[in-house]
């Protein structure tokens, strides 16, 4: 899990262009409990079958809780989230035994000597605890922030939580029965205040929040959850379905992030764009800026786009450069470097992060290549085993590899082995 959370905090929060595998996830037969002590408003949850498990995948080698000594009750069930209390801050609920009958919330308290224990090292070292009672079963909270643990007292004393979070019942169906951790896709900027080669932080918190509502992570897997909102970047590339990629033949040697946009039907795939753009209050600026560069350029890039037959489009950064690369339905002419007569065109069709800085282009095969000029002159493109042959997305950064496919789940490879 802390490599799911090691590519979510890079790749994800590069494009959160995620991929899916041909694979159903089996839903949870019951809410776990423990999820009734978690705020309706925390940022992460994960659920995890044991106390030491959570710990070890969710939480920083430096954090304090980490630093208490759990005894038995690492073995015990848990539930870690974060919450905004003014910073990040994590809250553990670890379940300490079955509930007495008719044990009442205020008078709640657990015999456990291992409980007592923990709260007692929890106290000397500054650390919030509270000793609560669910239906079913006592928890112990334990949070470096007092704030944390009344919110809870206040949630738990209303009946709500995170259970009546806004489509938590897709998160809780994508969780399946295994260990796993959700995050609202609204907190990204709080979550993953990232920025990855020439992709901005702000850039990346935007398109993350837009992208979808939730993200659940099942080991190595990750699932979207949203509404049919047209305005969510999943469903976009769900209406566009998959296309085929031939960038495994023309990968240029040094990229570090690669974003591949296979276009299986150039029509559907406008029309859906376009619609993506509506829905987010943009297609007026979209097709402003259409019209400014038919202006300037002389050529319509929604014309130059059908001239040229597009099958597939593609950003690729290191720390020092960018480049766009768009394949053709035919090959072109061998030239050397030449002046782009189309810049910017690729950025106005496609969107963030791709190249503005596209001055120059060259053309090698069906691919044509655009950037500037003194990186085009020494490029080099090789091939790359096991690149996806068929996808509607994917996102390579880091060693790791994410591909959406048809199905609306999700899966990461690492890309080295």
């Amino acid at each position: 899990m802390r490599k799911l959370l090691s590519l979510v905090s890079v790749v994800v929060a590069a494009l959160c262009l995620l991929s899916c595998a041909n694979n159903k996830v089996q839903g949870l037969k019951e809410p776990p409990e423990l999820l009734k002590a978690v705020p309706a408003d925390a940022l992460t949850v994960g659920v995890f079958g044991r106390c030491d498990h959570g710990l070890e995948q969710m939480l920083d080698s430096s954090s304090v809780l980490r630093s208490l000594n759990y005894d038995k009750l690492s073995r015990h069930k848990a539930v870690i989230a974060l919450c905004d209390v003014g910073s990040i801050t994590p809250l553990l609920i670890i379940e300490t035994g079955k509930a007495e009958p008719g044990e009442g919330l205020r008078a709640a308290t657990d015999t456990l000597p291992q409980t007592a224990a923990l709260a007692a090292m929890a106290d000397s070292m500054k650390i919030a605890s509270a000793q609560l009672a669910l239906s079913k079963h006592n928890v112990l909270l334990l949070s470096p922030s007092t704030t944390i643990i009344t919110v809870v007292r206040r949630h738990l004393s209303t009946e709500t939580s995170i259970l009546d979070a806004p489509n938590f019942d897709g998160v809780l169906e994508a969780m399946g029965g295994a260990d796993a951790i959700a995050w609202r896709n609204s907190g990204a900027g709080k979550l993953f205040p990232l920025s990855l080669c020439s992709i901005s932080k702000k850039q990346l918190s935007s398109f993350l929040r837009g992208a979808t509502e939730w993200t659940v992570g099942t080991g190595d897997r990750l699932h979207t959850v949203q509404t049919p909102a047209e305005r969510y970047y999943c469903n976009f590339l769900n209406a566009v379905t998959e296309g085929e990629s031939k960038l495994a033949g023309a990968f240029p040697e040094e990229a570090e992030l690669v974003i591949d946009l296979p276009v299986a039907d150039l029509k559907l795939w406008r029309q859906s764009y376009e619609t993506l753009m509506d829905a987010r209050v943009e297609l007026e600026s979209y097709t402003k800026r259409l019209q400014e560069l038919k202006k300037a350029s002389g050529k319509n890039p929604l014309d130059w786009e059908k001239e040229l037959g597009i099958k597939e489009v593609v950003y690729v950064a290191t720390d020092n450069y960018s480049l766009n690369m768009v394949r053709c339905a035919k090959s072109g002419k061998r030239e050397g470097v030449q002046p782009n007569h189309a810049g910017g065109f690729v950025r106005a069709l496609y969107g963030e992060p791709f190249n503005p800085a596209d001055s120059c282009c060259i053309r090698q095969g069906k691919w044509l290549i655009s950037g500037p000029r003194a990186v085009l002159d020494t490029l080099k493109l090789g091939n790359r085993r096991s690149w996806p042959s068929k996808a509607a997305a994917i996102v390579e950064a880091d060693g790791r590899r994410l591909t959406w496919t048809k199905e609306n789940n999700i899966i990461w490879e690492d890309s080295n082995r």
